[in-house]
C-alpha cells in the first residue's frame, strides 16, 4: 500500500523549484517587476510547418494584447458566427502579454455566415484583438501544432550593473543549455494538481478525481496524471544533474535524434557520446506510464530507482487509462538566438524555445522571482 503523504511529499520535491538544478548556478540573480505592462512580455508562436495556402481552413495569425486565451477564442467564434469548438489553436498565450499566435476556422461555414471581413486589420472588431496575417490550409490546428515560441521579457526595476554577467551567463546557456524542467505553473496554486494526480491514479480515493472526491474533467484529470509525471521527470533531472551525468552518456540510455526526435537506447556509451557533443542526440528522461520506452542497463537502474522511491507502479498508471501511457523528454534544451540587453533601463531577454519548454525555468537561471512568467 501506498502511503499517500509520503508520496506527496515526495513528488513535492520535484515541484520545488529553488531546489531543482541550474545551468548556471553561479550566475547573480537580479530582482525586478516583470509583466508591469503588457509589453514587457512578448510572445510569438513559430509554427510547426509552413501553410500551404490553400484548402478548407482559414489559418490567422492574431495578434492579442492582454486578453486571456479563452477569452479571444470566445470572441472571435462570436464574431465569426461559430461555436467555439470549430476554431483549432496550437497552443494557448499568456494573458497579461503581447502575443502573436496562428488560429484556424473552418473556410466555409465563415464564408457562409458573411460575418468574416478578411479585408479588415482590425477584425473582430474588439481593443486588443487584431489579425496580423492570413492564408488557408488543409487542416485544422490541433494543440501541439507548433515549433516553439518566441519571446521578449523585460525586467523593470532591476539592477542593471550586472549586465555583463548575464551576458556571461547567457552565453553559457546558449552553448550548453539548461535543465529542461517542467515550470511550477505544471503543479497548479500549492501543488493542488499533483493531490488530484493522487486521485486519479487511485492512490487518495478521498482526492479529488478519486473514488470519493469530487468529480473533475478530463482535462484536469490529464493535466494532474501530468502534474505527477512531471515531478518525477523533474526528480530524475535533478538526479543526472547531481551526480554531473547531464551531458554524460549511460549505457541503457534512450537517446533522441535531435532532427528527427526518433528514439533509441544507447549500445554504445562511447560513440553515442561524441554524437551527443555534436549535437546529432540528446539524452532524454522518463515520462513515466503504462507504455513507456524504459531506459536498460546503468540508465533503466537510475531510472527505476525514481519510481521506486515514490511507490509507483504499472497499476497505479494503469488506473489512469490512456492518460497516463507515458513519454519521453529531453534532459536539456538549448535556447535559439538568446540575447540580454539594458532598454530604457529595462533588462530585455529575447530567444526561442521549443514547445514543451518553459519560458520561467530558462529565467530562473537570471531572475529570483519568476511566478509573473
Amino acid at each position: 500500500m501506498i502511503d499517500r503523504n509520503q508520496l506527496l511529499d515526495f513528488l513535492r520535491g520535484g515541484a520545488d523549484m529553488a531546489a531543482l538544478p541550474f545551468a548556471s548556478p553561479d550566475t547573480p540573480r537580479v530582482s525586478g517587476a516583470i509583466k508591469t505592462e503588457p509589453e514587457d512580455f512578448m510572445v510569438d508562436e513559430i509554427p510547426a510547418y509552413p501553410f500551404s495556402g490553400e484548402g478548407d481552413h482559414l489559418m490567422l495569425n492574431v495578434r492579442k494584447r492582454d486578453i486571456a486565451g479563452g477569452d479571444m477564442i470566445r470572441i472571435i467564434a462570436r464574431a465569426a458566427g461559430i461555436r467555439e469548438e470549430e476554431i483549432g489553436t496550437a497552443g494557448t498565450k499568456d494573458r497579461r502579454a503581447v502575443t502573436t499566435q496562428w488560429i484556424s476556422l473552418p473556410a466555409r461555414a465563415v464564408e457562409e455566415r458573411g460575418l468574416f471581413r478578411p479585408d479588415d486589420p482590425d477584425w473582430p472588431g474588439v481593443p486588443g484583438i487584431s489579425v496580423i496575417q492570413q492564408t488557408r490550409h488543409t487542416n485544422k490546428l490541433k494543440p501541439g501544432h507548433l515549433r516553439g515560441n518566441r519571446f521578449r521579457i523585460a525586467i523593470r526595476g532591476a539592477d542593471t550593473s550586472c549586465i555583463e554577467e548575464l551576458k556571461s551567463a547567457a552565453a553559457t546557456v546558449s552553448a550548453s543549455g539548461f535543465p529542461n524542467l517542467f515550470g511550477s505553473q505544471r503543479f497548479g496554486r500549492n501543488e493542488e494538481s499533483l493531490v488530484m494526480g493522487l486521485g486519479v491514479l487511485g492512490i487518495d480515493p478521498s482526492a479529488p478525481g478519486g473514488r470519493h472526491g469530487r468529480r473533475i474533467g478530463n482535462f484536469e484529470r490529464r493535466m494532474s496524471v501530468s502534474a505527477v509525471q512531471s515531478a518525477l521527470f523533474n526528480l530524475w533531472v535533478k538526479a543526472r544533474f547531481a551526480d554531473g551525468l547531464s551531458r554524460t552518456v549511460l549505457a541503457g540510455d534512450v537517446l533522441a535524434k535531435t532532427v528527427t526526435g526518433g528514439m533509441f537506447t544507447c549500445e554504445e556509451p562511447d560513440t553515442d557520446q561524441a554524437r551527443l557533443e555534436a549535437g546529432e542526440i540528446q539524452i532524454t528522461g522518463p515520462m513515466f506510464g503504462t507504455k513507456l520506452m524504459s531506459a536498460q542497463g546503468i540508465a533503466g537502474t537510475r531510472e527505476k530507482a525514481i519510481q521506486d522511491a515514490a511507490g509507483l507502479d504499472a497499476r497505479a498508471w494503469g488506473a489512469a487509462g490512456k492518460l497516463a501511457e507515458g513519454t519521453r523528454r529531453e534532459i536539456v534544451v538549448v535556447p535559439e538566438a538568446m540575447s540580454v540587453d539594458v532598454v530604457d533601463d529595462r533588462i530585455v531577454f529575447d530567444f526561442a524555445l521549443p514547445k514543451g519548454s518553459y519560458a520561467s525555468v530558462l529565467m530562473r537561471e537570471f531572475v529570483n522571482d519568476t511566478r509573473g512568467i
